[in-house]
């Protein structure tokens, strides 16, 4: 086969929601049997693109060759028709369903007589698992696998139907060091066979590993494609950030800072997640955590706040070693926890703001009688609706009909009625719109100013340069390195979190 032949070509394609130019003008092409990496910051229009090429999603305008045959996507079948196979950052899956009926979930086998040929689909799942490398129970219930079983259940779904064209996105953001390995295997025998790989990644040390070529979008607009082996990682993130490469953060420091320490961690580790990770943060004090999906962030937020047990290390709170098994445990302390996903665990959708933002303090809402006092769970709910500005007719409308960034200041204002002295921050700003960040910015500063010790993680590498005082790298469970937020670059982040190789010469 001739690899150098075009297999897939964009022209000029353009994307809009609402107000936001998703897409702007995008065009570059794919060649057969060659892996091409796709890379830019969150927003940058990586997903919007992907599910374009998927069929889930149609573009404004533009045109989109196969073979050089204008082709359009308006389904996800009329895609796979054409020879895509998509995998997905975010599962798509059927959680009661075993892992053979996922993988053959919408392409399910029949035999003649149109019953589902269950042994064919077994024989071909069991064959793509042996492919990658990966032992797994084929009759498993999805619903009862781990996080990074389920994204092998993705990869495999991706492969065994190889077509032409195989989009991966963010396809190792959950595995383990041996399973990106095999992953790396799969993808390179796949270009032996001619079939293109549309690899999406944050993880440039592995793009670079992996990728012939690499394109790059920035705001929604193509900015350029280049051969892999003529650049370098600080050149790919100089056109990924523009003009913010060279821009280092304001000096800051709240006015709430002092030197008592609120929390101290010491060598703490879990079973696959944590590391022996050691940090402290200080009353007034904003640290934020770095690193790309996977990197042990979650796990050390879900660790502090009881919803995962450590195997070793000490947690001390005001300079007392305490032990936290549960949520309850954490918010006795008075710690709060602001999850990145505020709809699964964050928020009871059916319920009223007022609800919402008073479940966790009821105990202090009652009554002479020992019964919740309306009177007071509505002044609290008024007070906190008031001091976020939470944009609602009613403290009794369902947190559901809020908008994304209404729904957030309910999460904060939740936590905020309890008056932690330490509040961990997952993501706040995940999903809001630009307006509503300035004020989760905003009131970041201020609960710092009141002296609140916060730990707190963004996917925008901008928002904990912002936003923090001191700066944690995390990769692979452990942390690699700390900035100071003076002087520290947007660059210099980014070349941690990303593992650039040249890191290791500089330490």
């Amino acid at each position: 086969m001739d690899t150098d032949a075009i297999l897939l070509e964009l022209a000029g394609i353009d994307k809009r929601f609402g107000g936001v130019h998703a897409l702007d003008s995008v065009s570059f092409d794919v060649q057969a049997g060659e892996v091409h990496a796709v890379v830019g910051e969150n927003g940058a229009g990586k997903s919007t693109l992907m599910k374009i090429l998927a069929g889930s999603c149609r573009p404004d305008a533009g045109v989109i060759r196969m073979s050089g045959k204008v082709v359009s996507f308006n389904t996800p079948r009329d895609s796979y028709s054409a020879g895509i196979n998509t995998m997905y950052q975010e599962f798509y899956k059927f959680p009661a369903l075993t892992v053979v009926g996922n993988i053959f979930a919408g392409r399910e086998v029949s035999t003649k007589g149109l019953l589902l040929d269950e042994r064919t689909m077994r024989k071909r799942s069991l064959e793509v698992f042996d492919r990658m490398g990966v032992e797994i129970d084929l009759d498993a219930a999805v619903k009862n696998l781990s996080v990074a079983e389920q994204q092998l259940i993705e990869i495999a779904k991706a492969l065994v139907y190889e077509g032409r064209l195989v989009i991966m996105d963010e396809p190792n953001s959950s595995l383990t060091e041996r399973e990106t390995r095999s992953l790396f295997a799969i993808i390179r025998r796949l270009k032996e066979h001619g079939i293109a790989v549309l690899y999406v990644s944050h993880r440039l040390e592995e793009v670079f590993q992996i990728s012939d070529r690499i394109t790059v979008l920035r705001d929604g607009k193509h900015i350029g494609t280049w051969n892999t082996a003529d650049v370098q990682v600080p050149f790919v993130i100089t056109q990924m950030i523009g003009h913010v490469l060279s821009h280092a953060t304001p000096e800051g420091g709240g006015n709430g800072r002092s030197e008592d320490v609120i929390l101290e961690v010491k060598e703490l580790s879990t079973k696959g997640g944590l590391s022996s990770v050691s940090l402290s943060v200080k009353a007034g004090e904003v640290v934020g955590l770095a690193g790309l999906e996977g990197c042990g962030i979650r796990d050390l937020f879900h660790v502090l706040f009881g919803l995962e047990r450590a195997q070793s290390g000490e947690v001390y709170y005001l300079g007392k070693r305490v032990r936290i098994t549960t949520p309850g445990d954490a918010i006795r302390l008075g710690w709060g926890m602001i999850p990145a996903n505020r709809r699964d665990h964050a928020l009871l959708t059916s319920w009223s703001v007022k609800e919402n933002i008073t479940v966790v303090i009821l105990g202090r809402l009652l009554n002479f009688l020992g019964l919740i006092d309306d009177r007071k769970t509505t002044a609290t709910a008024n007070e906190f609706v008031g001091r976020l500005g939470i944009a609602t007719d009613s403290i009794e409308k369902k947190v559901l009909d809020l908008s994304g960034g209404n729904q957030q200041k309910v999460v904060l204002a939740k936590w905020l009625a309890t008056s932690p002295k330490f509040l961990m921050m997952d993501d706040p700003t995940r999903g809001i719109d630009v307006g509503a960040k300035a004020e989760v910015y905003s009131l970041v500063r201020a609960l710092a100013d009141e002296g609140i010790a916060i730990l707190l993680s963004s996917s925008e590498v901008d928002e904990v340069l912002d936003l923090s005082d001191r700066i944690l790298i995390m990769r692979q469970g452990a942390i690699i390195k700390e900035f100071d937020r003076r002087g520290v670059r947007k660059a210099d982040v980014m070349l941690y979190t990303s593992g650039d190789p040249a890191i290791r010469d500089r330490d």
